[in-house]
């Protein structure tokens, strides 16, 4: 086993001390070391196992005294960061939105810091390894637990930066926990660019579980519900394996003029590229601009600004050509 329990238990409790974990949380997580927990085969063939806590803003946690207990931050971003520590323990720290029951609105909010979810990280794919991961659905139908399968299969699940091959969620009962459980295959990848996000699955016995709104894009798995899927804009590059000299020519072109100040500076032209992304209604493109403005230093009445701008030049276009309308109609005789 690589996961360490003593130290993992002493650092949990160096971490309650912080109040960011209490202790029936510490209590159900230690739970999974227990030789009758019936994930105890899969822990034990862990790299690691990671415990995924909410809390109202990652700037504001006691970061020095973190460090102190030895942790090194990974995959930090804004809204979340990934403590590894010494003994196969990560604490993962998140105040952005990273289940699908945040995009309810009428579902119950719990109060923060809480244990979101409990995370086994098997990152071997011997096969050995691999069976016991392929096995978890059945642990779950023996334990009567629901269960939703991420990934796997060839598609990979994102989370932000990361990647790994496929994902199991369970959701335990009869004694087994109160926090879902994620049992995780595969090496853990980073990514330079945000690969998109497979948010947590809901409970499928959750009482909000047919309340996933369609405007959110996900559907109950946490994964894109329709042809959109974030992940593709960290795929763009990829067009270029094929007529790669035109595609050198676009990108020599593109980023000679939206990276660098000229005329106008890097911040206006995001703004513009911003206002065309919703004129041209890509997805991909009001992601990559939405987060392009913030980097240059656009506020967000400023965005909205070009995207209402964008919104009276299409209204304008479509009146204009009521001009044609109305010559037509002056054919026909029917105004003057």
């Amino acid at each position: 086993m690589q996961v360490e329990q003593q130290r993992f238990a002493q650092l949990l409790g160096a971490y309650r001390e912080l109040a960011l974990v209490s202790e029936p949380e510490i209590r159900e997580t230690l739970g999974l070391f227990a030789p009758s927990h019936p994930l105890n085969a899969a822990l034990g063939a862990a790299e690691s196992l990671h415990v995924h806590v909410r809390v109202d803003d990652t700037a504001r946690l006691p970061r020095e005294r973190i460090l102190a207990l030895g942790g090194k931050p990974e995959s930090e971003q804004q809204g979340y960061v990934k403590f590894v520590h010494a003994g196969g323990l990560n604490m993962i720290f998140s105040s952005i939105d990273v289940a699908v029951e945040d995009l309810i609105q009428e579902a119950p909010k719990t109060p923060r810091p809480f244990l979101d979810h409990l995370g086994i990280d098997l990152r071997s794919l011997e096969p050995a390894v691999v069976k016991i991961f392929d096995g978890v659905p059945e642990i779950a139908r023996q334990q009567h637990w629901t269960h939703v399968e991420q990934g796997g299969h060839g598609k990979a699940v994102y989370c932000c930066h990361t990647e790994v091959s496929g994902k199991h969620w369970l959701f335990p009962r009869n004694g087994g926990g109160t926090r879902p459980i994620e049992v995780a295959s595969g090496p853990l990848t980073l990514h330079d660019a945000k690969m998109g996000c497979d948010l947590r699955p809901i409970d499928p016995q959750h009482p909000f579980a047919g309340k996933v709104p369609a405007c959110c894009g996900v559907d109950a798995k946490g994964s894109p519900g329709h042809y959109y899927d974030p992940k593709d804009l960290g795929r763009f590059a990829d067009v270029g394996k094929y007529a790669q000299p035109l595609m050198a020519k676009f990108f020599d072109y593109y980023l000679a003029v939206t990276a660098t100040d000229g005329a106008l500076t890097r911040r206006e032209k995001a703004l513009i590229g911003l206002a065309v992304a919703h004129a041209k209604q890509c997805p991909y493109c009001i992601e990559a601009y939405t987060t392009q403005c913030v980097e240059t230093g656009s506020s967000p009445d400023a965005m909205h600004e070009a995207v209402h701008v964008s919104a009276a030049l299409s209204a304008g276009i479509d009146l204009v050509h009521g001009v044609q309308m109305q010559n037509a109609l002056r054919a026909k005789h029917v105004i003057p």
